[in-house]
């Protein structure tokens, strides 16, 4: 599977060395967090990176809920002179009603992703047509199985569904890389990067399979990775997180 690398950083230079680096590596997806430090940082950012990289490279958006709803179309249509493949959670997780308005007057697809945390979310979403996509995430649903109703769910009802993750180690990584494989036709790839491009460390014994761009799914017994007990001790807390 393709993989998505996000970029958040202020410094948008220090964020341009970081993608140049991933595109030595092969990636080719580049998701920007956007709505954090206002709607021209948004739209010089989008339009540096189609300068540099043309139409070799793949953007996409995510607001992380960071629109204000009565705003929310005019940022958009302003974005999507940059051609993004689709635009994530541009309101809050609550404001269901104004993302199935902005999925309906927006021509590039929008994607739900705290909109929609499990099946009976899902069978809203579909309901109302809230979105074109649903983001996939393990924890998120509850689970794997959870996770594949969602997805189920979305294609019974014409919606596509995206490979999501969190703050994730290898471990998670590797549940994620095998429910999206399990996604019958999967177009629009997934993200899971952070074990290897912004953790220091991992628990695993042997890095994450991520080569030339592309996220493999570990072929071994199990989800087909090892921990680290080492690693694990390491980590490890004395008192239970709450």
């Amino acid at each position: 599977m393709a993989m998505s690398f996000s970029i958040a950083n202020p410094d948008f230079d220090a964020d341009l060395n970081d993608i140049a680096a991933m595109w030595e590596d092969g990636v080719r997806i580049f998701k920007f967090k956007t709505g954090f430090a206002g709607h021209r940082f948004d739209l010089m950012r989008c339009a540096k990176l189609r300068k540099i990289y043309g139409d070799e490279v793949d953007i996409r958006i995510d607001y992380n809920q960071g629109l204000p709803a009565y705003d929310a179309v005019r940022c958009i249509r302003d974005i999507e002179a940059f051609r993004p493949t689709f635009i994530e959670q541009p309101v809050k997780m609550h404001e269901r009603e104004a993302l199935a308005h902005i999925t309906h007057v927006i021509d590039t697809p929008i994607m739900a992703d705290e909109s929609v945390f499990d099946p009976k979310g899902a069978l809203y979403g579909v309901q109302n047509r809230i979105a074109d996509i649903f983001s996939l995430k393990i924890m998120k649903s509850g689970g794997i199985r959870r996770a594949l109703e969602v997805a189920a769910i979305a294609r019974a009802g014409g919606i596509e569904v995206y490979g999501g993750c969190m703050f994730e180690t290898g471990l998670a990584h590797a549940a994620g890389a095998h429910l999206m494989a399990a996604v019958p036709d999967l177009l629009l790839q997934c993200e899971f990067y952070m074990a290897n491009y912004y953790a220091q460390e991992d628990i695993l014994t042997q890095p994450f399979p991520v080569r030339n761009g592309r996220v493999h799914v570990p072929t071994g017994p199990g989800l087909g990775v090892e921990v680290d007990p080492a690693m694990l001790a390491k980590y490890a807390v004395e008192d239970p997180l709450l």
